[in-house]
C-alpha cells in the first residue's frame, strides 16, 4: 500500500521528469526545421575543422568552418515568413542578398563570391535595372538602338528578391542551402581566384578595379600570356552536403595559345526567355552526347517567365555534369574587383587547361555585340575558347534576334569577341558575376 511520504516522493520525481525535456528543449535551436537540417548535416558532413579561436568583428557572424557551421547560420538568419512580408523592398534585398564568411571568403547569396561585402547602398542600387538608353552612347540610331526588345532570359536582382521573398521559410532555406553547398565546396577556388585579381596588374590605360567602362573599351582586346596557378579542384558534389576535401594542388600550367571546345554544339534558345536553358543544354550536352529538350532543363532549372538564377545554373552544371571533374566545383564569382588582363587569364585557363565551359552572365547590348540589331535585357551565353594573340573570348550565342523579331539580325551560333568587350558586358549586367 501507497505510504504518504512514498507517494510525496514519486509526485516529485513525476513533476522533475515532467521538466526534463523542456529543460533539454532550451539548448536546441528555436527553429524545429533548423534542427532538422543540421541533424542531416552532421550524420553525413563527417569530421569538421577546428573553430577559430580569433573573435569576429562586432556585428559579424564568425567565419564558417565547416558545413554544419554554414547550416547553422543560413537557416537562423533567414527571416520569417510575416518579417518578410511587412518588409520593403531594400529590406528584403538586405535579407535575401545575404552574406556569410566562408573560411575567409566572402559569399553573398545570389550575387556569388565577393572582394567587399555590398553595404546597403550597393543592394539598393542593385534592385534598380541598367538604363539600356543611357547605355547606347553610339549615336547611331540611338532611339531606335536603345530599344530593350524582349528580355533574353537571366533573373534580375530585383526579381530574384521576389522570389525569394515569396517562398514559405521551409523552402528558402532549401533553396539557400542549396546555393551555399556549391559556395562551400568551391571556397578554395574562390580564394585562388581572389588573389589572382589582387596580383594581376591592370592593362596599360585600364584601371584596376573598374565600374563603368569607356566605350573604347569594347574594341581593345587585352591579351595576356602569364600563366597563372591552377585552382584547386573539389570533386562533384552530387547533390550532398557533405563538404569535399581539396586535393592537393597541381602545378603551374600555362595554357596554351589557343583552345576551342565544344566545337558542333551550339543551340539556339527556343523561347525569348530561355537563354538560360538553352545555354546549359549546350554545356550538357557537349559533357554526355545527350541532346535533352530545353523543355525539360527549363524545369530542372526553376525557369520562369521572368528568367534564370545564376545559381542554378552552377548548381545544375555540379549535379548533371561531369564538367567539375576537371574544373573542380561550379561556383558562383562575382567579377565587379577584376580587370580586363584577370577575367582573360581566368578564361585561358578555364578553357585551355581545365577544358570546360564558362557560364557567361552579360547584358545584351550592342555597344559590346555589334551583332544585334537592338539592346537587350541580362543573358547567358558559353564561353567556350578564345586566342590570345587576338586577345579574343570564343562564345556561343545562344539568342538568334531574328526568331523573335522580324525586324532583328540573325544572331545565334559561334562568335569571337574582343576579352575587353564580353568583360564590360558582363559590368553591365547588375549582378556582375559568372559561373566557373
Amino acid at each position: 500500500m501507497l505510504t504518504a511520504a512514498r507517494g510525496a516522493t514519486l509526485v516529485l520525481l513525476g513533476a522533475l521528469l515532467s521538466q526534463a525535456p523542456l529543460t533539454a528543449q532550451a539548448y536546441q535551436p528555436r527553429d524545429t526545421e533548423y534542427r532538422d537540417t543540421a541533424a542531416r548535416a552532421r550524420a553525413t558532413s563527417g569530421p569538421t575543422a577546428e573553430p577559430t579561436s580569433t573573435p569576429p568583428t562586432a556585428g559579424e557572424a564568425p567565419a564558417a568552418r565547416s558545413w554544419s557551421d554554414v547550416v547553422q547560420q543560413v537557416t537562423e538568419t533567414s527571416p520569417g515568413d510575416m518579417q518578410l512580408r511587412s518588409a520593403d523592398e531594400s529590406a528584403q534585398a538586405a535579407s535575401m542578398l545575404r552574406c556569410f564568411k566562408l573560411d575567409g571568403e566572402n559569399y553573398c547569396l545570389g550575387l556569388g563570391f565577393v572582394a567587399q561585402v555590398p553595404t546597403g547602398a550597393d543592394r539598393h542600387a542593385l534592385m534598380t535595372q541598367p538604363s539600356l538608353r543611357a547605355a547606347d552612347d553610339s549615336g547611331v540610331g540611338a532611339a531606335d538602338g536603345a530599344e530593350q526588345d524582349i528580355p533574353t532570359g537571366d533573373l534580375t536582382p530585383a526579381t530574384f528578391v521576389a522570389q525569394r521573398a515569396a517562398m514559405p521559410k521551409s523552402q528558402r532555406v532549401t533553396a539557400e542551402l542549396d546555393e551555399m553547398q556549391a559556395a562551400w565546396n568551391g571556397r578554395a577556388k574562390a580564394r585562388e581566384l581572389r588573389e589572382l585579381a589582387e596580383a594581376t596588374p591592370p592593362h596599360p590605360g585600364e584601371p584596376g578595379r573598374p565600374t563603368t567602362r569607356s566605350t573604347t573599351d569594347a574594341t581593345t582586346p587585352a591579351p595576356t600570356s602569364t600563366p597563372t596557378v591552377v585552382p584547386t579542384r573539389t570533386a562533384p558534389t552530387a547533390g550532398t552536403p557533405t563538404p569535399v576535401p581539396s586535393q592537393t594542388p597541381v602545378a603551374p600550367v600555362a595554357a596554351p595559345a589557343s583552345a576551342y571546345i565544344m566545337k558542333g554544339y551550339q543551340t539556339s534558345q527556343e523561347k525569348g526567355y530561355w537563354c538560360g536553358p538553352a545555354t546549359f543544354q549546350s554545356i550538357d550536352w557537349a559533357d554526355d552526347n545527350q541532346k535533352d529538350t530545353q523543355a525539360s532543363w527549363s524545369k530542372d532549372l526553376g525557369t520562369t517567365t521572368s528568367g534564370t538564377a545564376i545559381s542554378a545554373m552552377v548548381k545544375q552544371t555540379n549535379l548533371k555534369t561531369a564538367w567539375p571533374k576537371s574544373a573542380g566545383t561550379y561556383i558562383v564569382q562575382n567579377v565587379s574587383n577584376w580587370n580586363t588582363q584577370t577575367f582573360f587569364t581566368v578564361h585561358q585557363k578555364h578553357l585551355g587547361v581545365y577544358k570546360a565551359p564558362v557560364i557567361e552572365h552579360v547584358q545584351l547590348l550592342k555597344r559590346y555585340f555589334p551583332y544585334l540589331a537592338f539592346n537587350h535585357s541580362g543573358h547567358y551565353q558559353v564561353g567556350r575558347g578564345y586566342d590570345k594573340a587576338k586577345g579574343t573570348i570564343a562564345i556561343f550565342e545562344v539568342f538568334n534576334e531574328r526568331r523573335f523579331n522580324s525586324r532583328g539580325n540573325v544572331t545565334d551560333g559561334p562568335k569571337n569577341l574582343p576579352a575587353s568587350a564580353l568583360f564590360n558586358a558582363t559590368l553591365a549586367n547588375s549582378f556582375q558575376n559568372i559561373g566557373l
